[in-house]
């Protein structure tokens, strides 16, 4: 279907002997389109934006990413959703969000639904199977009439098993800032302050809700089209940014499977002269427990002329303005650079916003320039002696681990993976952290999905209690793939556990219940134990009697006692055998 509002115009050209100008006419293996069904109000979307990025980066020219906005967590206000979204989500069979196809194949049943841990397997297995088709793009846009030209160019190097084949042409938009439930915690990287930046998302399907005819499908078939469309200045009152347009072909059988798919090269003509833009600021976490951190910004070169430098104003928290000039290299038109900031020194453990707008270009002043902002919090504790660390991970224990990093570099604790739980429920670990020096020491959690210990699959997270009950660190455990916190250590842990000819042994450590003392004695002696917070305050004495040579068991129940560090002290005729133990 062809939409005179969006005056769109249509000029066809089939051409059934060889004719092609720069599709490839080698047989090769089938492109992915990933079309990913999504919405600013669902929680999880961003975690499937992030998987869908790390495809489509991980796979290029193979793997292309459209972003489809609808359904009931697609809200209103702004919107993203577009006449086509229902349709289209309408024969995939999905139940939830975010779902995805993979070239509208049917892998399993008889939907092509699939969650989005499937994408990646199931792309992969795609990518292996030969395509009969070849399919590339090349686009120019006018920025003086926004007349965007799109050629497209097929050729068949085998014959099409159905012979009804479509070709579709989709504009997509990049770099769109708006809300998103979830962006924070599943896809940080993607915020920007307190918007987030939508990648892939579909505005328009220029030829329409199925694509158009392709006549022929048989071996050595060369097909042109060449689709002329006057991009609008929005769509459902999102403006659309020519500089952040997208172009993706694809050749369907009919309604449902998908072939192979290209993006379009795009050449901008007309374009500003000079028109730079801040599309990002990305923080650098430096592990040190003072107040130095670093962020970069990503520039893009919009313009047609290249920039050869570039003034940066910037802020710390409303602070004054530091201003920093940027003159590394040269940025061709269309081409995005990273600019590294000067070294920053924020307050830690709070939000520190900073602020970065550009002020010249090339030595020439610039005014138009939007700033981006970032929200730095540098997550520094102060701790020492004894500490506890509570560790709940979700049913996926077999991505989690973590470390913990001396002054030196070198590991004081480190623990997992662990064994998967069969629901989606938690268990709950316990370890001592004793800190034998002085120094910043570096904590940090790892997830090696990517989407951290509380993503929908058991609420997971972590805690660091001191000797005497304070919660040094608190996390929710939605945290991507790494937490990492610095804790500036000022206290050493004292208690050092006796070695002699008695063997004392206290199990199970950590514990929650009823706990053993066993000792084994080589002599009929004098027995006195004592248990004490980390405070060194008395809170149990067990026995004060004389025991027998041989293995003696006492037990005491730790469910009386509160979280944390306790010292277990056995005294043999005089002689005191230290033990710690956790509560938890």
């Amino acid at each position: 279907m062809k939409k005179a509002t969006l005056l769109l115009a249509v000029l066809t050209v089939c051409m059934y002997s060889f004719g092609q100008t720069f599709v490839s006419t080698t047989p090769s293996n089938k492109n992915v389109i990933l079309e990913e069904y999504t919405g600013t109000n669902c929680v999880y979307c961003p975690d499937g934006h992030k998987i869908a990025q790390q495809l489509v980066t991980g796979n290029p020219d193979r793997f292309f990413a459209i972003n489809i906005h609808q359904g009931s967590f697609a809200g209103t206000n702004p919107n993203y959703t577009t006449q086509w979204g229902n349709a289209l989500a309408g024969q995939t069979g999905l139940t939830g969000y975010p779902s995805g196809t993979i070239n509208r194949h049917v892998f399993t049943g008889t939907t092509t639904a699939l969650s989005r841990g499937a994408w990646a397997a199931n792309g992969a297995t795609i990518m292996a199977t030969p395509s009969p088709v070849n399919i590339a793009a090349q686009s120019t846009i006018d920025w003086s009439t926004r007349e965007l030209t799109v050629i497209v160019e097929v050729y068949y190097t085998g014959d099409a098993t159905n012979t009804t084949n479509k070709l579709n042409v989709a504009l997509l938009q990049n770099n769109i800032l708006g809300p998103q439930t979830g962006g924070a915690n599943y896809n940080p990287t993607m915020m920007v302050g307190s918007l987030y930046r939508h990648m892939h998302m579909l505005r328009d399907l220029i030829t329409g809700q199925w694509g158009i005819d392709i006549p022929t499908t048989t071996t050595g078939t060369f097909f042109s089209d060449t689709l002329v469309y006057t991009v609008p200045a929005d769509i459902n009152n999102v403006p659309i940014k020519l500089e952040d347009i997208e172009i993706i072909a694809f050749v369907a059988e009919g309604q449902q499977e998908i072939l192979t798919g290209a993006k379009s090269t795009l050449t901008a003509l007309n374009a500003p002269a000079i028109y730079p833009r801040l599309d990002a600021i990305t923080s650098i976490d430096y592990a040190t427990c003072d107040g130095n951190a670093g962020a970069y910004v990503d520039l893009k070169n919009v313009g047609s002329d290249p920039i050869t430098s570039v003034e940066l104003s910037y802020t710390i928290a409303g602070g004054t303005p530091q201003t920093f000039v940027w003159d590394a290299r040269t940025i061709p038109s269309m081409v995005t650079d990273t600019i590294h900031l000067p070294m920053l020194n924020i307050a830690t453990g709070v939000n520190q916003i900073v602020s970065v707008t550009i002020t010249q270009v090339n030595g020439s002043a610039y005014t138009t320039a939007t700033p981006v902002t970032l929200t730095i919090k540098k997550k520094v504790v102060n701790g020492g002696g004894y500490m506890s660390f509570k560790l709940v991970t979700d049913r996926y224990a077999s991505e989690t681990t973590f470390k913990i990093f001396k002054p030196d570099g070198s590991i004081l604790l480190q623990g997992g993976p662990w064994a998967n739980l069969g629901s989606n429920s938690t268990t709950t670990r316990w370890f001592a952290i004793e800190p034998d020096q002085i120094g910043c020491y570096r904590f940090e959690v790892y997830d090696s999905f990517g989407d951290g210990i509380n993503s929908g699959y058991g609420a997971g997270g972590f805690q660091v209690i001191k000797y005497d009950q304070t919660v040094l660190i608190n996390d929710n455990g939605q945290f991507g793939s790494m937490a990492r916190y610095m804790i500036n250590v000022d206290e050493v842990s004292g208690v050092e556990e006796n070695i002699s000819t008695t063997n004392v042994n206290v199990y199970p450590n950590p514990t929650d219940g009823v706990t053993n003392i066993a000792i084994q004695l080589v002599n009929d002696a004098k027995v006195n134990v004592t248990i004490y917070n980390i405070y060194g305050q008395l809170v149990q004495v067990l026995n004060d009697s004389p025991l027998s040579q041989g293995s003696n068991n006492l037990t005491f129940n730790a469910a009386n006692l509160s979280s944390g560090i306790y010292i277990v002290k056995v005294s043999v005729d005089g002689e005191t055998h230290t033990k710690k133990i956790t509560v938890r």
